[in-house]
């Protein structure tokens, strides 16, 4: 059962840009359509999006949960991905009405998970309950203030986040200010200890960060409400 709503939205410049990235974007998840060239610049250097596509769906089969909130959660690959994998219920939230639109295409047939699609800026939304487990791959890119916002998460989740971080780079790192100054996009880039101590503050009892392999640029953290009972 698909559902979708719309908020307010006020990242206004986010979501502009993604409209308009939403169709390149979505391709980095399928080769069908890309040249060889294409193929080989994202298997040389984006190959963290699908390092983390591969982490966070690990994470998701280890920690089985009921219920997900995908907080930027673009064409929905991810949102088909947990579905496939057993999640009954998924809200996924993003600014972007064309990747909203992707998101629905992507999703339309997988009637056995409830999934609900969202246009709103994370802060303007209210959710009716709590969720086992918040995603927010590619998200905190953009977010000037990220402890509050990680905080906020904490309130509406009662079991784990896992959230991905661009790092800084000597070199890749001014070149992806410079390209998304162009679009008129703000970027914001992090190290380990940073990513830890924001956790920790925003009031996670644990914080596990792994570096992507490779020229990957991302971190992904996860954020523990509570240490795993496993352990």
């Amino acid at each position: 059962m698909l559902n979708i709503s719309a908020n307010n939205t006020s990242q206004g410049d986010v979501g502009s840009y993604f409209d308009r990235a939403a169709t390149s974007f979505d391709s980095l998840y399928s080769p069908q359509g890309q040249s060889a060239l294409q193929r080989w610049v994202n298997s040389r250097f984006r190959r963290d999006i699908a390092e983390r596509f591969v982490l966070t769906l690990a994470h998701v089969q280890r920690s089985a949960p009921g219920s997900v909130a995908d907080i930027g959660c673009g064409s929905g690959r991810y949102i088909a991905a947990m579905a496939q994998s057993g999640v009954r219920r998924i809200v996924g939230l993003d600014l972007s009405a064309e990747m909203l639109e992707l998101a629905r295409q992507n999703t339309v047939r997988l009637t056995d998970a409830q999934i609900e699609l969202v246009q709103s800026d994370y802060l303007d939304w209210k959710p009716s309950g709590l969720f086992d487990l918040i995603v927010a791959m590619g998200f905190y890119d953009y977010i000037r203030e990220p402890q509050a916002v990680l905080a906020r998460m904490k309130q509406q989740c009662r079991g784990s986040v896992i959230a991905s971080f661009p790092s800084r780079h000597w070199f890749r790192t001014p070149l992806r200010q410079a390209r998304y100054k162009l679009k008129k996009c703000p970027v914001y880039f992090y190290d380990a200890a940073q990513i830890e101590r924001i956790g920790l503050d925003a009031g996670f009892q644990r914080v596990d960060i792994t570096k992507v392999r490779g020229a990957g640029m991302d971190y992904v953290a996860v954020f523990w409400i509570k240490t795993p009972a496993s352990e």
